[in-house]
Order: C-alpha cells, then structure tokens, then sequence
C-alpha cells in the first residue's frame, strides 16, 4: 500500500483527468453556435448519440464530488505541522 502522499497525488491526479474527461465530454456534447459573418453554408448531420449529456453530466458529477472528498479525507489524515515525530510514528502504527 502507499504511503498517504502517494494516494493523495494519485487522487489529485484522477481529479485532474475528471476535469480534462467532463470538459471533454461538454465540447462533444455542446450544441454549436453559428454567426452569421462566418456561415459557409455546411449541412452537418446530427450524429447519433448513444448517452444523452445528462447521464455524462451526472456520472463526472458524482466522480469530481467523489474525489474530492476522497482528496479532503487524505489531507485530514496527514499531520499537522506541530507533530513530534514520535507522534507521527505512533499514528501511523495506530492506523495499521
């Protein structure tokens, strides 16, 4: 198992691929906007689309809320700053 500054990094860094997957997700799904000045008059058909945006919308909602208490539970468990070592040491035995 890892050591707490290993999951807290590896939570940061799945909270940071949530965000690049949702936003991801939004450009995909996101209706265009057309401006007059630059219509060139293209017909694009609608793809198909096999998930409605709102089931995407509520699965990275529910894993962004999910991490992030995950991160919050991470952080809370680290020790503070006026810690002993010997208080360190004795907490993370207690937590085994």
């Amino acid at each position: 198992m890892a050591d707490r500054l290993t999951q807290l990094q590896d939570a940061v860094n799945q909270q940071s691929e949530n965000f690049c997957n949702s936003i991801g997700v939004l450009q995909q799904f996101s209706k265009p906007t057309f401006f007059p000045e630059f219509d060139k008059s293209s017909s694009k058909s609608p793809t198909a689309q096999t998930q409605s945006s709102e089931d995407f919308a509520q699965l990275f909602a529910t894993l962004i809320a999910r991490t992030a208490k995950d991160i919050d539970v991470l952080i809370d468990s680290l020790p503070n700053e006026e810690s002993t070592p010997e208080l360190q040491v004795f907490s993370n035995c207690s937590s085994i």
